[in-house]
């Protein structure tokens, strides 16, 4: 007795729920559907499956953040940087100096003595660029 009475509400459980919807062009010619026949516009029963899918909630907008403080956090953290880039510079330059009035037994050449110098050169370089995006973007966050 349980088996046929479960068997029926499975049964009756996937039967499809008929419903009548109407298509309705109101004055303006927007369309809407409605399981209800609105007077105000004109309706005609729609006889193809429809499909409805439930409207999606938009999300919440999220609050706006306080710009002002990340832009103050963003301004300290760009001095900061700058300032160790210039330190570094420095240093850099520092070290440059140094190996080049540097001069070694093996380096009869000139141009040994620019290859040994490159390196330093290119550190110089890469901290100088470093330093002038820096700069830009703190200006333009001002």
């Amino acid at each position: 007795m349980k088996r046929f009475a479960l068997g029926v509400c499975l049964t009756l459980s996937v039967l499809p729920v008929k419903a009548e919807i109407f298509k309705c062009l109101d004055g303006t010619g927007k369309v809407t559907y409605s399981e209800k026949k609105e007077s105000s516009s004109a309706c005609v029963p729609v006889t193809a499956t429809v499909n409805v899918v439930p409207a999606i909630k938009p999300l919440a907008p999220t609050p706006p953040a306080a710009p002002r403080l990340e832009q103050a956090d963003r301004h300290a953290e760009l001095q900061k940087q700058i300032a160790a880039q210039e330190a570094a510079l420095a240093e850099a330059k520092q070290a440059l100096l140094e190996q080049g009035n540097i001069r070694l037994g093996g380096e009869a050449n000139y141009q040994r003595v620019l290859d040994r110098l490159q390196p330093y050169q290119d550190k110089v370089a890469e901290i100088e660029k470093n330093l002038v995006q820096l700069r830009e973007e703190l200006a333009q966050l001002k």
